[in-house]
């Protein structure tokens, strides 16, 4: 058993019960290690959750720059992460997790985490301006290419997209179906549209 997969089960674990619903114990049980093989590498259960966030935020970041680096169109790159749901597949595939069945506790576990790790608020912060970066270099791409309006400010429409993608993440799951989702992507590619 590696760290890597210590650490996703722990994610795994604290994403569906709550950090503060789960033991050593049992990230070790669902590992398959004994209590002593996750202090091989963790000295406490907060610093298995604060290497799990970690380890989730360098995933992310590495997924945003494959998405938002790539030659698709400003179009397909948002379709892709809006409609498809991209970066929802992305950690289900990563934690081995049925889709949905982690998002009521979603929230309270960002919320757990930012009362019990000052810092962790910080690192959010770092996080959202290296995407804004990234949607901001899009964005600016699909003006110069004559994809979207110029006359809207490229930092401003590239918060406007963080915005819908960060929305979209904490709505209820009956807001968040394929129709709502394609409904949302129609209307924001209609006032960006050249």
């Amino acid at each position: 058993m590696t760290k890597d997969n210590i650490t996703i089960t722990a994610l795994r674990l604290f994403l569906l019960n709550g950090y503060k619903n789960v033991s050593l114990v049992d990230v070790a049980k669902a590992a398959g290690i004994t209590k002593g093989g996750i202090y091989h590498y963790f000295d406490s259960k907060e610093s298995l959750l604060q290497a799990a966030i970690h380890y989730l935020f360098e995933r992310f970041e590495a997924k945003y720059v494959e998405l938002f680096g790539s030659s698709r169109s400003l179009q397909a790159t948002l379709n892709t992460i809006i409609v498809d749901r991209e970066f929802e597949i992305f950690l289900e595939r990563l934690l081995d997790i049925e889709p949905g069945c982690y998002r009521d506790n979603h929230a309270s576990l960002a919320l757990e985490v930012i009362h019990s790790f000052p810092g962790f608020q910080e690192r959010l912060d770092r996080n959202h301006l290296k995407l804004l970066r990234e949607i901001e270099q899009k964005v600016k791409s699909a003006q110069d290419n004559g994809e979207i309006r110029t006359d809207i400010e490229t930092q401003t429409l590239a918060i406007l997209i963080l915005s819908v993608m960060s929305g979209q993440n904490t709505l209820s799951f009956s807001l968040n179906d394929s129709n709502v989702r394609s409904k949302v992507m129609d209307s924001l590619w209609l006032l960006i549209k050249a």
